[in-house]
């Protein structure tokens, strides 16, 4: 799907790609036209369970942690890394990214991210990720 974004069109399909291949993110889904919006890009992602663990045995022994903090903390770890697929992106992007389910099927944790230009602004980006968020659950 094209997206307006400031003063050019870009393409989903390449920003998934983007994804892809420069971080440990998988995409699940291309929500950008459930965004309803023709100037956000959003998708649903997914991250391998082991790549989190790899990076909380620098911080955590895993075998102290309940299950609730083992969950809260692969949750905010899953965030946290995928701001770093803002540097990929567009210039001029921001970013709203929530994590939301451990798939334990899948071993993975899903989050969704949603992409838009700086002037469409923080507010609405955040009523847009709280309407793709009931799309998920």
């Amino acid at each position: 799907m094209y997206v307006a974004f400031g003063n050019q069109i870009v393409d989903s399909k390449d920003i998934k790609e983007i994804i892809e291949t420069n971080s440990e993110f998988k995409v699940v889904k291309d929500m950008s036209k459930g965004s309803k919006r023709e100037d956000i890009l959003a998708f649903n992602l997914s991250v391998d369970v082991n790549t989190l663990k790899s990076i909380m045995e620098e911080e955590y022994n895993e075998t102290e942690l309940t299950e609730d903090d083992l969950f809260e903390e692969y949750l905010t770890l899953a965030e946290d890394a995928a701001t770093d697929i803002e540097e990929y992106i567009p210039s001029g992007a921001i970013l709203d990214i929530r994590a939301y389910k451990w798939d334990q099927s899948d071993n993975d944790i899903k989050l969704v991210i949603a992409i838009a230009h700086e002037d469409v602004g923080e507010a609405k980006l955040r009523d847009i990720m709280r309407r793709l968020i009931t799309q998920v659950e």
